[in-house]
């Protein structure tokens, strides 16, 4: 804990005198009429439903207008305590310029992150650049974990994670990028095997604004649920098509180098971006040896589209063209790999997701769970998810999700429902407060979980505070049989208690700390302490 604390006083330190959290970005009444009054920006980005705007008055800011509706550049709004506005007066939106730090919300996450997701997820948000100019950005964070219970002995573990992106090294052609994290146990030997993980680390030559070589571990965007790539990559584009060719090997089962993992395919896509959105369509062909012996042959497909308003839609298929099973070689098409996601928004306050997951090989970052969360991790990846996010008032919001997972040879069908209802600005308290229900029947276990959620923003939402409440009940099969004679249960009933804080020092300096406690009927307790500095450059 020590070596953390330090850590800590030198992130300090090096950002003392950072930039706050927010900005202001002005505007003009454009328009008043009868109910409205309508307000221009240069653009409304980071400005929400909801959100207050403000007059200046002796340098100080006065709530004069709420936002109702807005549109890239305009804001529709009612007046507060009604206050009498002219045109072209000046108005005032203070947005919000960072959330949560990405390390931070990846590790703490009660939701299993993968890898592939979350690097692709980085690089699809990268504006794009045909300017062969240097820049640099990355982000170092210190975590750590300890774990205390009174059955067993208390553990300790420090993660440290280092993200770095050089474009254009000294403004020449090549680039560098890397994901790295290393992991370990105090007061326990390390294997290194283990302890670090590099999910990406590459580097990239640009032949030209339209071809490069990749060399090294990589995830190319083109054909993104394949995963990480061991060797070399080219790719060349043009204005509507991108092809390229794959030499290397695969990670192995712990995600390391194997190069007896030998893999080699090549892949084509075709892209098109309009003023309604994207679209894309990816067609790869890979073979995939072991100890240099080919033991697979498949076709990856992978389309995204949201060229229809207010529709997203996303989905990858593996299709197997050559097994070998017990020695015996196959050339048939069988389906091996599934991922299909559909986002809708039919109104403004109301939006729709639907998803089949029955992807395989999926790499997770490391995450911190208890072992119910864990249960409902297993519960609830693959299968159909249906979501969706309703904001029936201006302060209330209501969500949930249903998942129901196809049975397989190795386990039953299984179910999960949740169900959350948000008050984002209490009164008196001016905090969030939302209470949920979750549960799930899966073969191996089954339950149901509620709870309480308040959070509160301190110093211009430079700090937030949270605490969370859940209770539970749930009953776990110690051995699964076919005959429901022979299954044995376990009952149990688990209280949960969470506090979160989280403190933006400076727009790319965050401390966050966070606290997990549970109490189960046989009287077992456990509490888990998370402290993560994490610092952007």
């Amino acid at each position: 804990m020590k070596y953390l604390l330090i850590i800590a006083f030198i992130f300090l330190g090096t950002s003392l005198f950072g930039q706050n959290t927010t900005e202001q970005i002005k505007g003009k009444v454009s328009y008043i009429s009868f109910q409205n009054t309508y307000v221009q920006f240069v653009g409304t980005e980071g400005i929400h439903v909801g959100d207050t705007l403000y007059q200046s008055q002796n340098n100080t800011l006065q709530a004069v207008l709420i936002v109702k509706q807005l549109s890239s550049i305009s804001c529709v709004c009612s007046t507060l305590n009604n206050i009498q506005l002219a045109t072209s007066t000046e108005i005032i939106a203070r947005r919000k310029l960072e959330g949560k730090s990405m390390d931070v919300i990846t590790q703490k996450s009660k939701d299993a992150i993968a890898v592939n997701d979350v690097l692709i997820a980085d690089a699809t948000n990268k504006k794009e650049s045909t300017e062969s100019k240097a820049h640099v950005d990355g982000r170092l964070s210190v975590s750590s974990y300890t774990g205390f219970s009174n059955y067993s002995s208390s553990s300790q573990r420090f993660r440290y994670n280092l993200a770095l992106n050089v474009e254009h090294i000294n403004n020449s052609k090549l680039s560098f990028s890397s994901y790295i994290s290393f992991t370990h146990k105090l007061n326990d030997s390390i294997k290194l095997s283990d302890a670090l993980k590099v999910y990406n680390l590459s580097l990239k030559y640009d032949f030209s604004k339209t071809a490069n070589l990749t060399f090294g571990r990589s995830i190319n965007t083109n054909m993104a649920n394949v995963g990480a790539v061991d060797g070399f990559q080219f790719e060349s584009r043009s204005t509507n098509f991108d092809y390229g060719a794959v030499l290397g090997s695969r990670p192995d089962s712990v995600y390391g180098v194997s190069p007896k993992l030998l893999q080699f395919g090549a892949f084509m896509s075709y892209h098109l971006k309009n003023n309604n959105g994207n679209f894309q369509t990816s067609l790869a062909l890979f073979n995939q040896m072991n100890s240099f012996k080919t033991d697979r042959r498949f076709a990856y497909i992978q389309h995204s589209n949201s060229l229809l308003k207010n529709l997203d839609l996303f989905c990858s298929f593996e299709i197997d063209l050559y097994s070998k099973t017990d020695s015996v070689a196959k050339n048939t098409l069988n389906l091996t790999g599934t991922y299909i996601s559909l986002r809708y928004r039919p109104l403004h306050n109301l939006s729709l997701s639907m998803s089949y997951d029955a992807r395989k090989n999926i790499y997770y970052y490391e995450t911190y769970k208890n072992r119910l969360d864990s249960l409902m991790d297993k519960a609830t990846r693959q299968g159909y998810r249906f979501q969706f996010n309703y904001r029936p008032f201006k302060k209330i919001i209501w969500s949930g999700n249903a998942g129901y997972r196809l049975q397989t040879p190795s386990s039953t069908s299984s179910t999960n429902y949740s169900s959350y209802l948000t008050y984002t600005q209490v009164p008196f308290i001016n905090s969030s407060a939302s209470v949920f229900v979750t549960s799930f029947n899966a073969n191996y276990s089954n339950g149901t979980e509620y709870g309480i959620n308040m959070s509160h923003e301190f110093l211009d939402g430079r700090i937030n505070a949270e605490v969370e409440y859940r209770k539970g009940s749930y009953e776990l099969k110690n051995n699964v049989s076919t005959s429901e004679q022979n299954v044995a249960l376990t009952n149990l009933k688990q209280q949960t208690l969470e506090f979160d804080l989280s403190w933006m020092i400076t727009k790319k300096l965050i401390l966050s700390f966070n606290f997990e406690g549970t109490l189960d009927s046989d009287k077992n307790t456990d509490s888990r302490v998370f402290i993560n500095i994490s610092k952007r450059f």
